[in-house]
């Protein structure tokens, strides 16, 4: 899985854990304000609560039941009586029952309970394991008695009647008002916001009225009597209000929670995504100060891995960028180190080049001062000798200077190649055969062996004999005396051939090897002459490249070398025997 795939499911699946965070949140305050609204409706008025309400306020061990003691606190505020029934209406929990409510209930009992005048009776009918359970509950209604006494004293019309009624009013907290057949307001007390017209639809809304009103009409009179009692707990307005003061405060819990959760996941994604950026930037600032290796933490392990080894998940997403940086820092070093190298074999090969240079003008200038010098007076022969010398020294001095032309060129692809077909096999034979008898492999032994008789090959001839030479002459300096030397020449593929120098001389160290082809380098063989320039190896595998073959050395101290040359390209093979 890619970079851009792995960031799509990180960011897809944290910023979905951050809606369920806010959703839970949300959830969580809305069961916290439905807590807080029943415990309100519990303690203001406890008939307002439905059957599943009640449910949660019921607490059945399996052998009895009872309510929660918010709801018994309630019930003794309200001055009333709670009782809970069972299927065939015995009361198998009382809370405050007066001694006129029976302990067991027929239905004749029931329906004289619930059109009672005396009490205010709410009934739920609640689902509990496998019964239903009936829970009653009664408050005192004075309106009956309040109704007798205010007809009483109207009918009286006396003074005394009249306070007698007010006081037994204000005790019960309540009102009254009286009104004619036609709705006028006639008389009212405790009742300031009575209406002075009653319209029909107002006796409506009185009637469901969350005050407890009763109405009666005298037909003798033709006047309609209207009184009105309150919770005893309850004065006007107090459930709107706890109402609107607990919305606000929940409210605001709810957006202290939301900032408090942003701010949260918001550190907590700057921390998890952050810290794997940072910990890029510190290393890519390390790289550009030289430093190759690996920030580390305080206890000097990896930043981004675990005591056993394995990626943080905060880091497991990036693991492709920190391996390319990884790889991208062994790069460095190893150009770094490749790059020390070079400049050091550089000046070797300078100070080398300036020996080899310097042995030669040394003869030059010492011939040319003979030469030039009027005291002495020299034969023929001898100023032909001093010439030879002097050829001899130039000529050194141009090859030097030829190769590093050459290579110079080489590695800028600025040599023409003239390719023409030649008789592969018979020109290294002969190649082989002049190395023989060169005088620089008079100590040496030289074996030629072919597998094929016969093998054309489109070459550019003096770069390909370049070549050959280059690798012997190679073999043969670089080895001690009495060294073998074997050229073997062998088809290849479809068409192509391999041309293999192997001696059995004392192989090259790691560092030799791996330098072999770098153009200021000289080998670190055990037997090693310090002459040369240290290009031909570098210009032999130049020559191969553009003659789009491959070069490959196998070398082992004390085993010997094996130089490969494989030419593939346009080759015609012909049939031959070992």
């Amino acid at each position: 899985m890619n970079l851009r795939k792995k960031l799509i499911i990180q960011y897809v699946r944290q910023f979905s854990g951050f809606v369920m965070v806010l959703l839970i949140c949300f959830l969580v305050t809305l069961a916290v304000l439905g807590m807080k609204l029943l415990h309100e409706d519990i303690e203001v008025d406890l008939s307002r609560l439905t059957a599943s309400d009640i449910a949660f306020q019921l607490i059945n061990d399996g052998e009895s039941i009872r309510v929660e003691k918010r709801v018994e606190k309630s019930v003794e505020n309200h001055e009333g009586w709670l009782q809970i029934l069972d299927e065939q209406g015995n009361v198998i929990y009382a809370y405050r029952s007066p001694a006129d409510i029976p302990s067991r209930y027929t239905p004749g009992e029931w329906m004289a309970m619930v059109q009672s005048k005396q009490y205010h009776v709410k009934h739920w009918v609640v689902d509990q394991l496998d019964r239903k359970v009936i829970v009653l509950y009664g408050t005192p209604a004075p309106e009956e008695e309040l109704m007798s006494l205010l007809q009483a004293a109207e009918s009286s019309g006396s003074a005394e009647a009249t306070k007698a009624l007010q006081e037994t009013f204000l005790q019960k907290k309540a009102w009254y008002a009286i009104y004619d057949r036609e709705g006028r307001l006639l008389q009212e007390w405790n009742h300031p916001t009575a209406a002075p017209k009653l319209e029909l639809i107002e006796v409506l809304e009185k009637e469901e009225a969350p005050l407890y009103i009763m109405s009666r009409f005298d037909e003798q009179s033709q006047m309609m009597y209207l009184v009105g009692t309150r919770h005893p707990v309850d004065p006007p307005g107090t459930a709107d209000e706890s109402f609107d003061n607990m919305m606000k405060t929940m409210l605001l819990q709810f957006g202290l929670i939301m900032i408090a959760s942003v701010v949260i996941a918001g550190s907590w994604y700057a921390l998890r995504v952050g810290k794997p950026l940072l910990h890029m930037v510190t290393w890519l600032e390390h790289l550009a100060k030289g430093n190759y290796d690996e920030p580390v933490g305080r206890k000097g392990r990896r930043v981004g891995k675990t005591r056993k080894g394995k990626w943080k998940r905060s880091f497991a997403v990036f693991k492709d960028m920190f391996d390319a940086l990884s790889r991208l820092s062994q790069t460095l070093q190893m150009n770094e180190q490749r790059q020390k190298d070079v400049e050091r074999t550089r000046e070797e090969w300078i100070t080398g080049l300036s020996h080899d240079l310097k042995t030669p003008l040394s003869s030059i200038f010492g011939y040319a001062s003979i030469l030039e010098s009027e005291q002495y007076k020299w034969e023929h022969g001898e100023v032909s000798q001093f010439g030879r010398t002097i050829r001899e020294k130039a000529d050194y001095m141009n090859g030097l200077i030829e190769d590093l032309t050459l290579t110079y060129r080489l590695k800028n692809q600025a040599l023409p190649m003239m390719k023409t077909e030649i008789a592969a096999v018979e020109t290294i034979r002969r190649i082989t055969v002049e190395m023989v008898n060169d005088p620089i492999a008079s100590e040496h032994q030289i074996e030629f062996r072919t597998s094929v008789t016969s093998l054309n090959a489109e070459v550019d001839p003096t770069y390909f004999r370049r070549i050959i030479i280059n690798i012997l002459a190679n073999a043969i300096k670089h080895t001690p005396a009495g060294t073998l030397v074997l050229v073997e020449v062998s088809s290849y593929g479809n068409g192509g051939f391999q041309v293999k120098v192997k001696d059995n001389g004392p192989g090259m160290d790691q560092d030799t090897l791996a330098n072999l082809f770098e153009r200021y380098y000289r080998g670190g063989h055990t037997e090693e002459n310090e002459s040369g320039t240290g290009l031909g190896m570098a210009i032999a595998k130049q020559l191969v490249l553009a003659h789009e073959g491959e070069i490959a050395v196998e070398s082992e101290l004390g085993y010997g070398t094996t130089v490969t040359l494989t030419f593939g390209s346009n080759r015609t093979p012909a049939n031959g025997t070992q």
